[in-house]
């Protein structure tokens, strides 16, 4: 039996609780919670103080990171309480790296989140893509992006790119009567694969595609209208795996695994954001 904790905004913890609940050998321990529990979504566990939680909890899934100063994820990560970031930690390169030791001699599963990275068209990606290939990634939102927007971009693509590009540059447009931004990030890796991410607002417009181009390997990918082709051919993915980051981070606690997104791929995306930030005025929309 694995004993669950909870920290942060439950409503927001819902989709990651449902999941662990299909799980027999889950057991939620209890919730350190903010705000409130609107909607249909009830929760029966007991609320504890974070310190309490952490100790009574094998493992957490935590969604408010602004409750828990690093000393204090320090000594759960010491005490091998492992958890699952399903929002972005605000992190300096030296404390995830801090971090990434302590779980090491701990034995500790950190995993980060990477929503993006578990859609079938990055699955296929990752198994199929060939190397080195030019990528290049739209995504577009009637809306302004958020800071997370350039973290998930990048984490989504560390299977089929790496993590640590050799070069990046990067611009940014606004247009007042468009109502709109375009971020435009250029990142150049070792073996000879170039990325573009364009990604920002556009008014009444939204848009994820992902195309490749690569020898004797073109492929084109819309995520919003589920179209995916491979030299103009229909790929068909709905027999992909089905897995999601919950199952994920539980299978990796309870098979003593490390996890699939964690806190050095996190690391080094900070590091490639920083030197983006330099180049973007600002580098993201919000």
């Amino acid at each position: 039996m694995l004993n669950l904790g909870l920290i942060g905004d439950i409503q927001l913890l819902e989709p990651f609780i449902q999941k662990a609940h299909k799980r027999q050998e889950i057991h939620i321990t209890g919730k350190s919670s903010v705000g409130t529990q609107p909607g249909n979504f009830r929760l029966s566990a007991p609320e504890f103080n974070r310190i309490e939680l952490a100790e009574r909890s094998d493992a957490l899934l935590i969604n408010r990171f602004s409750l828990l100063p690093f000393q204090l994820l320090c000594d759960m990560v010491k005490k091998s309480k492992h958890f699952f970031a399903t929002s972005y930690p605000r992190l300096t390169v030296d404390e995830c790296n801090h971090l990434s030791k302590l779980a090491a001699e701990a034995k500790t599963v950190v995993q980060i989140a990477n929503p993006l990275y578990y859609s079938p068209a990055v699955q296929w990606l990752n198994a199929n893509i060939k190397q080195p290939a030019l990528i290049e990634v739209s995504f577009f939102k009637d809306e302004p992006p958020t800071n997370d927007t350039l973290v998930q971009l990048l984490l989504m693509l560390k299977t089929a790119t790496g993590l640590n590009p050799r070069k990046t540059s990067a611009t940014t447009f606004h247009s007042t009567p468009a109502d709109s931004v375009i971020h435009n990030i250029q990142l150049e890796f070792g073996n000879g694969t170039l990325v573009t991410i364009n990604y920002g607002k556009m008014s009444r417009h939204n848009a994820f595609k992902i195309k490749t181009y690569a020898g004797d390997q073109f492929t084109r990918f819309d995520l919003v209208r589920n179209q995916y082709s491979c030299n103009n051919s229909p790929l068909e993915l709905s027999a992909m795996k089905k897995i999601n980051e919950t199952d994920d981070f539980l299978q990796a606690v309870l098979q003593n695994q490390q996890s699939t997104t964690g806190i050095d791929d996190y690391s080094s995306v900070i590091q490639t954001i920083q030197k983006i930030g330099s180049k973007l005025n600002p580098f993201s929309g919000n």
